[in-house]
């Protein structure tokens, strides 16, 4: 009853802070088709057919689960010291390509080019200062305003630079590898072996009242944390629904990504266990995409 009762308390919190990052990757999406900023197509293999787009969205899967592998390998060889400080490294390193990038694009059409480049690179210095504050005196609303504003660039950056039908296999293929990771494969190992090491008292009980640690990687809201991947999909598909119906194709693409998203949430407290936060989701999503892409 306790956690039936937390999670009626934390969950409005939760579906807020989803709905926010959705909104501003739409917003940010539309930022850079209204200023005409040019974004080239990502479609390696050609874009023509099924199979050039399955083989477009192994571009993408396969990194990531090498990448999955490489941190299960830092957490047993080196140990979580080690781990958190390369996931710091890689925390910078993604909110200063990302941010120096979209903030020159969007300040670039206000005010002179070389104001532009200036106030960019300050603006990404704070966050990169707000990066290495959140790890050394772990603070879970600025690790998620990060988490937010990456999830959402990324999300919207993907939703301009790809095309049906790589767009529509990639969440495919990604929604997959998600149940086998959780249940069998890298994820499964990953949570486990990093549990492990943080099995001083002191450490968990933090780590129960703020969540998990791992800077633009995972947000930390209302007691549960969800992957920045996941947040990236849930982004995609809604600023793809704006690139390809508008608004109107845009808000019943949301409904139904939260809609998923919900439903997992009401599994999760029944089964008490890991479960992956994207089959449910993306698929409720793209058959509505799909729906207004094909009307």
């Amino acid at each position: 009853m306790g956690e039936k009762k937390k999670f009626k308390r934390n969950l409005p919190a939760l579906l807020l802070f989803l709905i926010v990052v959705q909104i501003f990757a739409v917003f940010l999406t539309y930022k850079l088709i209204d200023f005409g900023i040019e974004v080239p197509p990502y479609a390696p293999f050609g874009n023509a057919t099924v199979e050039q787009a399955v083989l477009n969205a192994l571009t993408l899967l396969i990194p990531v689960v090498v990448l999955t592998l490489l941190f299960i390998v830092f957490l047993k060889i080196f140990g979580i010291n080690f781990f958190k400080a390369v996931i710091m490294f890689l925390s910078i390193s993604i909110v200063f390509l990302l941010n120096s990038v979209y903030a020159y694009a969007i300040l670039a059409n206000y005010i002179s080019s070389l104001s532009a480049t200036i106030l960019s690179y300050s603006l990404t210095a704070v966050l990169v200062a707000i990066v290495v504050y959140s790890f050394i005196k772990y603070n879970p609303w600025l690790s998620n305003l990060l988490t937010l504003i990456i999830a959402s660039e990324v999300g919207s950056l993907f939703a301009i630079t790809l095309s049906p039908p790589t767009l529509f296999v990639i969440p495919i293929a990604f929604l997959l590898y998600d149940i086998y990771a959780v249940f069998f494969g890298p994820l499964k190992i990953f949570v486990k072996e990093f549990r492990k090491g943080e099995r001083v008292k002191k450490i968990k009980k933090e780590r129960e009242r703020k969540g998990l640690n791992l800077g633009v990687l995972i947000a930390n809201v209302g007691g549960f944390s969800i992957g920045s991947g996941d947040l990236f999909f849930y982004s995609l598909l809604v600023s793809a629904a704006f690139v390809l119906g508008g608004i109107f194709s845009t808000l019943f693409v949301m409904l139904a990504v939260n809609i998923g998203i919900l439903i997992n949430l009401l599994l999760l407290v029944k089964y008490e266990t890991m479960l992956p936060g994207l089959p449910i989701p993306l698929a409720l999503g793209l058959i509505t995409l799909l729906f207004f892409w094909y009307i």
